[in-house]
């Protein structure tokens, strides 16, 4: 316990500014976790001392420039302008720091093309060369993580892309308003976006010869509308009634324009290797990941606060006055926690005195927060044969509040990992709880995600909601922290984590491990998992 509490407060103090991607703090924390590797004997198999540098791109809309991103609509009457940060936001281009498109505008419902779901939102239209107009989300009938696959930017854009489509709009709908209004996400405008580059300069997610797109707001997108075979508010009106509006041309043209600045980032992932000891085994690799980031330091007025605690001005009748406000995202649930347990992990492993028989890749990724960045790029780059990933254990925000009973394992059902965690489960004692949030698809939302698109089984794991103390209100503890400390500056380390539950929680993390790496067999996924059956095919 001592050596996570260690690892912890150094990893979420003050002095590395919240990890953000690419800072000096970051690669502070990226030289702690490499020399944690090497104490721990851990082998360097990138070729720079664990790290596997990760070579990004940042763009930014012009420091010199009022253009930005520009969306016009196109008539016989004449041209409507619409207004980026009132009508639609756009982040900044990182395929290209201009960028251009204009085409006829043709409404696809939902952008979705799923026909083993009976889906095919483009059936008998044609967007060659088009500009496409999309609602945001997905039809209700489709299950959680399933439909969050399809409702996925990345999942429409290869759609539109596939159908020749030259860029999409998407608009904002009543249940997204809902969710996350149109203003909140307005003020993000002024952010960075971020992309890892490939050898030929192209961002790794971006499709060449598709316009990156805006969100449109709902006044906005009703004048795209206008004088259609049907209304905007005909559609939210099916939908709402869970039918899927069957797409149409629209009558205008548009023409998308952005522009940005490119920098050039570098930031590490960290990898440490131990050897497996079966020599028909070793060659096989199971992937341990967390990430190792976070999201750096609020701007002015984002969550100004008075610091509390140890670093809250102590005395005087002026003390709420002057104390400093605190900025400083320091990420300690997330995810100091996970890097903490998956170096307890290596520990447990090299202290066991019994090498396992397949390997292992101990990771601590990058740029999580930017969208899973890093782990994208180390499961598509990785320094062994991308085949032999045999599996993947990822820790990400592991929530130790308290001790706990039970452990609620994301992506269980899809693979033989379910099984195997609730047999390791079983003999620490715990359970394996059922997801209480499937609303929030977690299973595609963290960076085991990233294996699973390069076919490779994987299961992510928190602590349950059953505290060990009846008094404790384990989902109210949980929910609370959603609340008030993730992503913001009160996530410290401090009394909010438990170190009972660190250990209970490696020690779990540990069974699981062992038991794949031991086992004859390796992971598989289930008879027709979807996931499955979408990436090994």
């Amino acid at each position: 316990m001592a050596a996570m509490r260690a690892d912890v407060n150094f990893l979420a103090a003050d002095a590395l500014q919240g990890r953000e991607t690419g800072s000096a703090g970051y690669q502070q924390a990226a030289d702690y976790v490499a020399q944690r590797f090497a104490s721990l004997g851990l082998t360097s198999i990138t070729g720079d001392d664990y790290f596997q540098q990760v070579p990004f791109r940042e763009a930014r809309w012009p420091t010199h420039s009022a253009h930005r991103a520009t969306l016009m609509l196109h008539s016989r009457e004449g041209d409507i302008t619409f207004e980026l940060g009132s009508d639609f936001i756009a982040a900044p281009p990182a395929i290209s720091e201009d960028t251009a498109t204009n085409g006829g505008l043709v409404f696809v419902g939902y952008g979705i093309e799923a026909p083993e779901f009976g889906l095919d939102d483009y059936a008998g239209l044609d967007v060659q060369g088009k500009i496409v107009v999309m609602l945001d989300g997905r039809p209700q009938r489709l299950p959680n993580e399933v439909g969050a696959h399809f409702a996925s930017g990345r999942s429409k854009r290869a759609t539109a892309a596939r159908h020749g489509a030259v860029g999409y709009i998407t608009l904002n709908t009543p249940a997204r308003e809902y969710r996350r209004p149109f203003a909140r996400s307005a003020e993000h405008i002024p952010d960075p976006s971020f992309d890892w580059v490939r050898a030929d300069d192209i961002p790794g997610n971006a499709i060449p010869g598709l316009h990156p797109g805006v969100l449109l707001d709902i006044p906005a997108a009703k004048q795209l509308f206008m004088g259609a075979e049907r209304s905007l508010d005909t559609i939210f009106t099916e939908t709402a009634n869970g039918l899927v509006p069957a797409g149409f041309p629209l009558p205008y043209t548009a023409t998308l324009t952005s522009r940005a600045e490119h920098r050039k980032v570098i930031s590490p992932n960290v990898v440490g290797l131990l050897p497996g000891s079966d020599p028909d085994l070793k060659d096989e690799y199971v992937v341990f990941s967390a990430h190792l980031d976070h999201i750096g330091v609020d701007k002015p007025g984002r969550h100004d606060a008075p610091r509390s605690g140890h670093d809250a001005v102590a005395s005087g009748p002026s003390a709420s006055q002057s104390a400093p406000l605190d900025r400083i995202n320091n990420g300690a649930q997330d995810n100091a926690a996970g890097i903490a347990v998956m170096l307890e992990v290596a520990r447990l492993f090299v202290e066991s005195g019994r090498a396992p028989r397949r390997s292992i890749l101990f990771v601590a990724v990058t740029a999580e927060e930017e969208g899973l960045l890093g782990s994208d790029y180390f499961a598509q780059h990785p320094p062994v044969p991308p085949k032999s990933m045999v599996a993947n254990i990822n820790l990400d925000m592991p929530m130790l509040l308290y001790p706990f009973k039970d452990v609620i394992a994301f992506g269980a059902e899809h693979s033989s990992l379910g099984k195997t965690a609730a047999r390791a489960a079983e003999r620490a004692g715990l359970k394996v709880s059922p997801d209480p949030m499937p609303e929030q698809v977690i299973f595609v939302r963290s960076d085991h995600y990233s294996f699973v698109r390069q076919g490779v089984p994987a299961i992510y794991l928190i602590t349950g909601r059953d505290a060990i103390d009846d008094e404790i209100d384990g989902a109210g503890a949980q929910i609370e922290f959603l609340k008030t400390r993730y992503h913001r500056p009160s996530d410290e380390a401090d009394d909010q984590i438990s170190y009972i539950a660190a250990q209970q929680f490696a020690e779990v993390n540990y069974a699981i491990a062992r038991e794949v790496t031991d086992a004859d067999e390796k992971p598989r996924w289930n008879r027709g998992d979807f996931f499955g059956n979408l990436y090994t095919n």
